[in-house]
């Protein structure tokens, strides 16, 4: 725990009725969320601030199913998963703690854009011709694009030929930018996309309610497969028109109003 960056804020451990756990996209960063304490005060709320490993300050290598284990693990040590629980999480993150809901009894979920299977999103990525924008996520910085190891990394991801190989072996190298910190590249891929991971109805729960949101333009994952999935399992999903991409830029205050609007 002591390699993980996890940050609380809000109503005190012991006058919190509830405690609001963050996930970010995947790369990203729990601190760029804003939320005052004041309104987390008068909401009775504790926010916890989750960065899984590779993201923001924590180390290690990012694994949805061990970030989940190890988040389970901090809300269980501090007596949280006895307090309602509510979580907010974008991208990948909503996806990972759309399962980690199948353990734990979360009152509510608002899901930003939540990437409901991690090969489709990729594959969609190639599809939308949008794959540059993942692949400079993981360059190193400071280095040219016909430098190793950017070079190996555009020249790889370039196509979807990974994606039935498995071959990323050769990636096997530490990466940190603005965006993404990670241990080893090759690992990161092997995680998240071979074979990948996909949300589906039984992961849904009676006991939840969740809220999906869907930006303007999403070229990250396909709208129509998260609006279908919500009708099929009875989620509320919200179009923000404010939102002009997958990474909600500039629109999460209006995000934040829509969710104090729903409740907690």
């Amino acid at each position: 725990m002591d390699s993980l960056e996890i940050i609380e804020s809000g109503a005190s451990q012991e006058e919190a009725r509830g405690v609001l756990v963050l996930w970010p996209s995947t790369g990203g960063n729990a601190r760029s969320f804003r939320i005052r304490d004041s309104e987390l005060e008068v909401l009775g709320l504790r926010l916890v601030r989750f960065n899984p490993p590779s993201h923001g300050n924590s180390k290690g290598i990012y694994d949805p199913k061990t970030a989940i284990s190890l988040l389970n693990v901090y809300l269980k040590e501090r007596g949280y998963t006895n307090k309602e629980l509510y979580g907010i999480g974008h991208s990948g993150g909503g996806a990972a703690l759309m399962m980690y809901a199948k353990e734990v009894p979360f009152q509510k979920l608002f899901l930003l854009s939540p990437i409901l299977d991690s090969v489709l999103s990729l594959r969609y990525l190639y599809e939308s011709g949008s794959i540059e924008e993942f692949s400079r996520l993981l360059l190193k910085p400071g280095i040219s694009d016909e430098e190793k190891p950017n070079k190996q990394i555009l020249e790889t991801l370039s196509n979807s030929l990974w994606l039935e190989g498995g071959n990323v072996g050769h990636l096997n190298v530490p990466i940190q930018n603005s965006r993404i910190r990670l241990d080893d590249l090759s690992q990161f891929l092997k995680n998240l996309f071979l074979p990948g991971f996909v949300v589906d109805t039984s992961v849904i729960q009676k006991r939840t309610h969740y809220t999906i949101f869907l930006p303007k333009v999403d070229k990250w994952f396909p709208k129509e497969y998260s609006v279908s999935f919500a009708k099929e399992n009875g989620l509320n999903c919200i179009e923000i028109p404010e939102a002009p991409d997958h990474f909600f830029s500039s629109s999460w205050l209006t995000v934040w109003k829509q969710i104090q609007k729903i409740g907690f």
